[in-house]
């Protein structure tokens, strides 16, 4: 199938952001802009883009180069023009989207991202699963667990960050390895979810107690063995202080970086020496080639409710993406935000 019309289609643009400030709603504005449609070359695909996955990282691809330009982030789409036989028209894909109704994938670094989603989608699932427990967030929880957590059964975990996207699925994937699981998250609300519905032995509000008093409290004679890092903040020093000798780090995000926030040097590293722990990072992009048998586990999982999830899809157009993102960052919502902009 081959365009010969125009396309008119909402599209967000999004202004230079001076260094160290914050994304606010007037940093993005939406236009409508009628456009050929692509003439497609070999190995390219024009999708329609259905559910737009906002995550913290988009923040830091923002061009500044350009007074405005467009924002790539992730999407799931379907292809509706295609000279690539991997992504036939009607295919469902995870594909590197701008914020906008229909995207050409032409540049070779994005089709190298683009990931067949068909062979992988379960009924029983929404669709908005493969963006959030079932997408990139959760193979990076799942991953980095099985390559770096050396999870022990009666070990005790702490999750930063828990009520999000990785942190729920990091809590419930350590508990079914038979650890004692902790958790911090931003309101009281977020903390009833992570005890009452996700089985979190322990939480806390971290905005209204004191870290230190409530994970020492928390934590307990038993100390922590393990700190699941989505942070990257003043935490680590508290946690550097508890963890039992032997004890490990796994540093996975870094919300506090994507804030803003000032970045905190930890006074007592000498515990690293001491306690002779260990402290390791972890990043997703070169470790897909375990993606399958992740959905191969945690699909059936999810599924029929052993692994449970939050999330909030908002439906709404495009134009609204940019304000949403905003109070996405400001922690508005629980686990993961997907703004669906079309049904499939």
């Amino acid at each position: 199938m081959t365009f010969s019309k125009e396309i008119t289609q909402d599209r967000i643009l999004i202004s230079k952001i001076p260094e160290g400030v914050t994304p606010n709603k007037s940093h993005f504005r939406s236009v409508t802009v009628t456009e050929p449609a692509p003439v497609l070359k070999d190995n390219e695909v024009f999708v329609k883009n259905l559910i737009f996955s906002l995550d913290p990282y988009i923040r830091h691809d923002f061009s500044n180069d350009k007074k405005e330009s467009r924002v790539v982030g992730f999407a799931i789409a379907k292809v509706v023009d295609s000279k690539n036989p991997k992504f036939p028209v009607g295919a469902l894909v995870h594909s590197p989207s701008h914020w906008e109704e229909y995207t050409h994938v032409y540049e070779p670094e994005y089709i190298n991202d683009l990931n067949v989603l068909d062979n992988a989608v379960d009924s029983k699932v929404p669709l908005s699963a493969y963006t959030g427990v079932l997408g990139i967030p959760g193979f990076t929880v799942w991953d980095s667990l099985n390559l770096r957590g050396d999870l022990k059964a009666g070990e005790t975990i702490y999750i930063s960050s828990a009520a999000g996207t990785l942190g729920q699925l990091a809590g419930q994937l350590a508990k079914r390895k038979g650890l004692r699981v902790i958790g911090s998250a931003g309101s009281d609300e977020k903390v009833t979810f992570l005890k009452d519905e996700l089985g979190f032995d322990a939480a806390f509000n971290y905005k209204t107690q004191d870290k230190r008093k409530a994970l020492t409290e928390a934590v307990g004679e038993a100390g922590l063995d393990i700190y699941y890092d989505l942070v990257g903040d003043d935490t680590t020093e508290i946690v550097l202080d508890l963890l039992n000798p032997r004890g490990r780090v796994l540093a996975v995000g870094a919300l506090a970086y994507h804030q803003n926030t000032e970045p905190y040097a930890p006074k007592n590293l000498i515990n690293i020496l001491f306690k002779e722990l260990r402290y390791e990072g972890y990043l997703v992009f070169s470790h897909y080639e375990r993606f399958g048998k992740f959905l191969e586990e945690l699909t059936p999982l999810v599924a029929n409710g052993e692994v449970k999830y939050k999330d909030a899809v908002l439906k709404h157009g495009v134009d609204k993406i940019g304000e949403t993102y905003v109070d996405f960052l400001n922690g508005a919502f629980v686990g993961k935000v997907n703004v669906q902009v079309a049904d499939a």
